[in-house]
């Protein structure tokens, strides 16, 4: 198992701390959220991390180097960040994908037992998931039994969009090695080489999902504490909801 995490983006909705750090640089409790992902991961037996990096991607890799405590790192870089999407990020780290794989957003913190329990899911493939509230915003899934039914974009939710049975994704994932060789590679791959490089990751996730070529079980984080940091309002509140 090894983990790849997103953080190529330009943090602009988190300006001005992104005027002159990276998102996953930007500090909680005076700690880099990249800290927390990294102490999670290590703490809980991972012992490879690929970081895909783009805006000021050498400070981070300057930061880090190439080991957290047992945690050997890898740098993929985005050269093309500015005018692309997450889906062309992961693109970008295939070679590192073809794996069983635990995917994180450099942007979110989380009680690191939300990981635990995700490791310990017997499900092949799970997407970690809240209960939707009203202050939420992204991609939301619908459940049926313990399995994903659809994935909904931000962008394909209509005004009169019924939030009352959706669920929140957390932006955590995992992933088998037959699961990506199979079906999410050749997603990626499809989608970047029709042009589709400005879109999200979860757009080839949610189609594998309705063409039922992928299984995702819903791991649902309960009262376990997370918050995805998008905003300044969300790193002021990202202090007093996670421990450390």
């Amino acid at each position: 198992m090894k983990a790849i995490i997103l953080a190529a983006g330009q943090g602009s909705r988190l300006k001005p701390e992104t005027d002159n750090l990276p998102k996953c640089l930007v500090r909680v409790r005076d700690v880099p959220i990249l800290d927390y992902q990294l102490e999670a991961l290590e703490s809980l037996g991972i012992t490879s991390c690929t970081l895909i990096v783009g805006f000021m991607g050498k400070l981070i890799s300057q930061t880090y180097g190439y080991r957290f405590g047992n945690l050997k790192l890898d740098y993929v870089t985005n050269n093309r960040f500015s005018e692309t999407n997450n889906i062309y990020s992961l693109w970008c780290a295939k070679e590192y994908l073809a794996d069983d794989i635990i995917l994180i957003e450099c942007d979110v913190l989380f009680d690191r037992h939300i990981l635990k329990d995700l490791l310990n899911n017997p499900g092949r493939n799970a997407i970690v998931v809240d209960n939707f509230k009203s202050d939420m915003d992204g991609t939301v899934v619908l459940e049926k039994g313990k399995f994903v039914s659809s994935m909904i974009l931000k962008s394909q939710q209509t005004p009169n969009f019924d939030y009352s049975k959706a669920f929140k994704t957390v932006n955590i994932y995992s992933f088998d090695k037959v699961t990506m060789q199979d079906h999410l590679i050749p997603a990626l791959d499809s989608w970047v080489n029709e042009g589709f490089t400005n879109e999200y990751y979860e757009a080839a996730i949610a189609r594998l999902v309705e063409q039922s070529a992928l299984q995702l079980v819903t791991q649902h984080v309960g009262s376990r504490r997370w918050v995805e940091i998008d905003t300044v309002d969300d790193l002021l509140r990202a202090g007093s909801i996670i421990d450390h």
